[in-house]
């Protein structure tokens, strides 16, 4: 599963095994959770569907699961460079200014990151006491998962504005 998946930073050092180590647990757990979502998803399909029951909390762990793996996936697209970005302008520079426009787009990203996760720390506080209607947790958790995504985002961007952001492979998107 890993070996598919090309590594844009230096794993010998050990800021690049920690990452390697953390993109792996991260791919590890969106898999499970896409795994879950589709499965109580479809369930919830079948028995509404086919027995006309349905089961009460699915619609809520379902959404629940959905937002965990889209703000769990958006750190593994940022390590790659696989985001969305507009360069009709950025391919008219040379190489070096290419490579700066890239770290200071990277940097103002980081930061944004960072401050979107300090928020999210600042409305579980407001919202840790208020529950789902059907599951017996916190409404808090769907800014967990945005908080550790942004964080773990920056992170790689906060590298990319440090060493080097990841190039265009023959294939990406254009």
């Amino acid at each position: 599963m890993m070996s598919a998946i090309p590594i844009p930073y230096d794993t010998s050092t050990t800021l690049g095994k920690l990452f390697r180590g953390m993109d792996f647990i991260l791919i590890a757990a969106v898999v499970t959770i896409f795994s879950f979502m589709v499965g109580i998803v479809s369930a919830q399909v079948a028995l509404r569907y086919g027995l006309n029951m349905s089961i009460d909390w699915a619609d809520e762990s379902g959404r629940l699961a959905f937002v965990w793996v889209v703000f769990l996936s958006i750190p593994l697209a940022a390590a790659q460079g696989a985001h969305i970005g507009i360069d009709l302008f950025v391919d008219k520079f040379s190489a070096s200014q290419q490579r700066l426009v890239k770290k200071m787009s990277a940097a103002v990203c980081a930061a944004l990151c960072y401050a979107i996760a300090w928020s999210c720390i600042e409305l579980c506080k407001d919202q840790w006491d208020e529950k789902m209607a059907t599951l017996d947790i916190s409404v808090a958790y769907f800014f967990v998962a945005v908080g550790i995504g942004m964080l773990y985002t920056a992170m790689h961007l906060t590298r990319i504005a440090i060493t080097e952001a990841p190039t265009k492979h023959v294939g990406d998107a254009e």
